[in-house]
Order: C-alpha cells, then structure tokens, then sequence
C-alpha cells in the first residue's frame, strides 16, 4: 500500500540544478578568455550579460575550451559564446559591425544575428552542450 502513495510522490518530484559542461570548438588560439552566456528568454540574448541565467568565463584553449556551469535548473535555454581573445568582456567588432573575435551559438553555428528560437535547446541536470565558434 505505501508503494502507491509513493508513485504519484515520485513523478511529481521536482528537477535539480546540477552542473552543465559547455565544450567549445574551433577555438582559434591560446589568447584571452573564452565566455558563455545562458538565456531562459529572447531578451538580452545574445550579449546583455545582465539579463543572462547563468555565465560562465575561461581561459582560452586553442581547439576546444570547456566551461562547467553551476547550480543550473533543468529547462530551455540558448548559449551564446565568445572568443575574448583581448580580455576586454566583449565582442569586438570592425567598423562595419563584423565580428572580429569568435563566437557561436547553441543548436549549431549561426551566420548573422543570432535568433533566440534557433538557439534554443534542452539543458538536463548534468548535461552538456557544444558550441562551434565562427571567426569572420
């Protein structure tokens, strides 16, 4: 009989925060920092860090530079990332606005703006998501 009063106890039980891994790819050389940002909604995506869920900030390592995230509540989220190679906390860009500095997105690189909605993917408790840079 107590096993039945459990189930329902069971499947309503709430998800953890745990840590997500962020591996990220092609990164271009050894220089400055490499930094990613969480958004739970399209505002602030992909650069306002004030208005990210969870950010996270590494040194660099050329070819791939993983970032482990803290205390991160299951949900939908989308990553963008950046190649700091200055250390000046932004992404630096030429005169015409093109980047000049590495930087990516969640659900596959994306050419452009970054679109929330195409970034968005799934964080699980102790899950992970890759991040491929694109340098212009």
């Amino acid at each position: 009989m107590l096993r039945w009063l459990l189930v329902p106890l069971l499947a309503a039980a709430p998800a953890f925060a745990g840590d997500v891994r962020l591996t990220v790819s092609k990164v271009k050389d050894n220089s400055g920092q490499v930094s990613a940002l969480l958004f739970a909604a399209e505002d602030g995506f992909p650069d306002q860090t004030g208005k990210a869920a969870y950010q996270g900030r590494v040194v660099a390592k050329k070819g791939t530079t993983e970032i482990l995230l803290h205390d991160v509540k299951p949900g939908r989220y989308a990553v963008s990332v950046i190649h700091d190679s200055n250390s000046n906390a932004k992404l630096d860009r030429n005169f015409i606005g093109i980047p000049t500095e590495g930087a990516g997105t969640s659900n596959s690189a994306q050419r452009g703006k970054p679109v929330y909605q195409k970034a968005v993917v799934e964080v699980k408790e102790g899950g992970s998501v890759t991040v491929e840079l694109n340098y212009w």
